[in-house]
């Protein structure tokens, strides 16, 4: 409850804020004159992701061959989620659908789940990397110790993903040594915690073992070139004109902020600020970042819970499928 309050709280706060510099109209009126066609391009973008983001999904998952329809369906509801819920709360909802849905164990919809995340992290740095070449002038220390800083936010990224299972079995070794030192009454979460997280680093090394990280990596690449693009069909939309590589580093900049683990009610507000500080950089008044920030936010999150719905009720929930 406490943490649903901060982030309800952080929520208004930057809305608020971001408020002060438009106005509703402004944004009503964004809303009102968006180009159909455009309108139509972009949604289509943004479900053709949520699609590879399935497909990367199934390639993930090893214990059960699940139908791609329904992995769309998942991750569309997934992505619902994120949008609606506080503080990352969202997240859990993958490997609980996939669990109650297509009857897979919470663990490994958990470990697909951060291996579907680190791949989002590293594509993202890397089309941010490629984009701010040609924006070099922005940034105000030497691009060098940008693309060095980068270059190991993405080694350090592999090297914890490559090691992971190794990571969660010392955990889990750990838990219980400490399950051992207190009294055995309390031991029973830290059993529980251990023989998860053990489960867990299986489910990474049998990920691995898959060798699939070629597909894998493409088919994150094409989601998020899919989101991007639809960023660009909507700000046309809204009749702005900029280019392909502007909308890269500007929107980049934007989903790098709205990961960070400090988020409002479902990235309302952080998503707009760093939306905002990404396109000013690239050339947008300050007016128009806000509000074209929420234009893009409030129409994929119209198009998510119009096609959400239909996901819900086409979605056989079997009542008796737990985790395992």
């Amino acid at each position: 409850m406490k943490r649903l309050s901060i982030s309800i709280f952080i929520t208004i706060v930057i809305i608020l804020v971001l408020f002060t510099q438009i106005s509703l109209k402004d944004l009503y009126i964004l809303l009102r004159n968006i180009d159909p066609l455009w309108a139509i391009l972009g949604s289509a973008s943004y479900l053709l992701a949520i699609l590879f983001q399935a497909v990367r999904f199934k390639r993930l998952l090893y214990s059960k061959d699940i139908p791609i329809s329904e992995l769309f369906r998942i991750s569309i509801l997934y992505n619902l989620s994120n949008m609606a819920l506080p503080s990352k709360l969202g997240e859990p909802s993958y490997p609980y659908l996939l669990n109650k849905i297509s009857g897979l164990p919470i663990t490994e919809g958990l470990a697909s789940l951060i291996a579907s995340r680190v791949y989002d992290l590293l594509i993202i740095l890397l089309i941010f990397l490629f984009a701010s070449i040609g924006f070099q002038g922005f940034f105000k220390i030497n691009f060098s110790i940008i693309i060095l800083l980068v270059c190991l936010l993405i080694g350090l990224t592999l090297l914890i993903f490559f090691y992971m299972s190794s990571l969660l079995v010392l955990l889990s070794d750990l838990l219980g040594k400490i399950s051992k030192w207190i009294r055995t009454k309390n031991s029973k979460p830290f059993q529980w915690a251990k023989r998860k997280i053990h489960e867990m680093a299986e489910d990474f090394y049998a990920i691995k073992a898959r060798g699939t990280f070629f597909s894998v990596t493409l088919t994150s690449l094409a989601t998020w070139i899919m989101v991007v693009w639809a960023f660009y069909a909507f700000l046309k939309g809204f009749g702005i004109e900029i280019s392909f590589l502007k909308v890269a580093f500007g929107s980049t900049v934007s989903l790098i902020a709205s990961s960070l683990p400090i988020s409002g009610l479902g990235n309302w507000g952080t998503l707009e600020v760093g939306w905002t500080v990404g396109f000013v950089m690239v050339g947008l008044s300050k007016e128009k970042a806000i509000t074209t920030g929420f234009g893009v936010h409030i129409v994929v999150f119209i198009l998510c819970a119009m096609i959400g719905i239909v996901s819900w009720i086409t979605l056989n929930l079997p009542v008796g499928k737990q985790e395992r």
